[in-house]
């Protein structure tokens, strides 16, 4: 993450695993996330080295799928 700084409504997780996070704040190398575990919502402090932005993967991932799925116009009829 030292190549990319997080912005509060990121969507995080920790590299070792765990739910999704969404970054409230940050401060220097460091995020504040929250998170829900059931309906218990928790919170901490973690160093951007430690997280994985998974809302960067998703919308790459999702760019990659739309680029192979063919458009109407390039299918035969």
């Amino acid at each position: 993450m030292s190549e990319r700084h997080l912005e509060a409504g990121d969507v995080v997780r920790l590299r070792a695993g765990g739910p999704p996070m969404v970054v409230r704040a940050v401060s220097g190398d460091t995020a504040y996330c929250q998170w829900y575990a059931g309906i218990d919502l928790h919170q901490g402090t973690f160093l951007f080295t430690s997280l994985r932005d998974i809302g960067r993967e998703r919308r790459a991932a999702a760019a990659r799928a739309a680029s192979l799925t063919p458009t109407r116009s390039s299918v035969s009829s």
